[in-house]
This record gives structure tokens, C-alpha cells and sequence, in this order.
């Protein structure tokens, strides 16, 4: 019984192969068909000057919108750091609850990974 399921499965398979391969023959032979026949061709150059003149364009503008940072900026970058430190201190034991909570329960074959940056005083 295994023998005809597995034989009426390649003939389906083959047969729907060569439908396949029969419509996309037919499909090439007609789209061959419309090309030649068709007399205006599609010309097109691109201005390769003009897309040059555009990425050249574009980098002048990126480049001169740039500045040097000034004092402001250091000091707001500093204060942001600050921020962040402050609020590592007052949100770590919000953390670790989560951490805890989401952990897995360790298995026997289970070893928990020892990365290197944990391992820096």
C-alpha cells in the first residue's frame, strides 16, 4: 500500500512538473513573440553626470549642516550619564526581580554561560 501512495506521489509530482514547465515554454515563446514584433524599442541612458551631481549635492548639504560641538553639548552629554547612572542605581533592584522572575529553571544538563565581561573586576 506504501508502494502506490509513494508511486501516485511522483506521478503527481511529475506530472505537475511537466504542466509546469509546458506553461512557462508557452510563456517564453509568446513573450519572444510580442518583442519581435514590437518595433519601438525602449531607449534609455541614464545621465550619469546628473546622479553624480545629486550624491554630490546631497554629502555638501549632510556635511555642511555639520558642527563642532560646542560647550552645551559636552555638558548636556555629561548630564545625560549622569541620568543614566542615577537611574541604574534606583531601578537595579526592579531589575533583578524581573531577571529573577524570568529566569528559566535550570535543568540537569544545564550550565549557566560564563561570559567575559562578567569576569572583570
Amino acid at each position: 500500500m506504501l508502494e502506490v501512495l509513494i508511486g501516485v506521489g511522483l506521478g503527481l509530482l511529475l506530472a505537475s512538473n511537466v504542466a509546469l514547465w509546458l506553461k512557462l515554454n508557452r510563456c517564453y515563446w509568446d513573450l519572444h513573440k510580442i518583442i519581435s514584433e514590437s518595433t519601438d524599442g525602449i531607449e534609455f541612458e541614464p545621465n550619469v553626470d546628473g546622479i553624480k551631481d545629486e550624491i554630490f549635492d546631497a554629502l555638501g548639504d549632510f556635511m555642511g549642516d555639520l558642527k563642532v560641538p560646542s560647550a552645551q553639548d559636552h555638558f548636556i552629554g555629561g548630564l545625560s550619564q549622569i541620568m543614566q547612572m542615577w537611574a541604574m542605581k534606583k531601578f537595579s533592584p526592579m531589575v533583578e526581580q524581573m531577571q529573577n522572575q524570568l529566569e528559566p529553571m535550570p535543568s540537569s544538563g544545564y550550565t549557566e554561560p560564563n561570559f567575559p565581561s562578567e569576569n572583570l573586576p
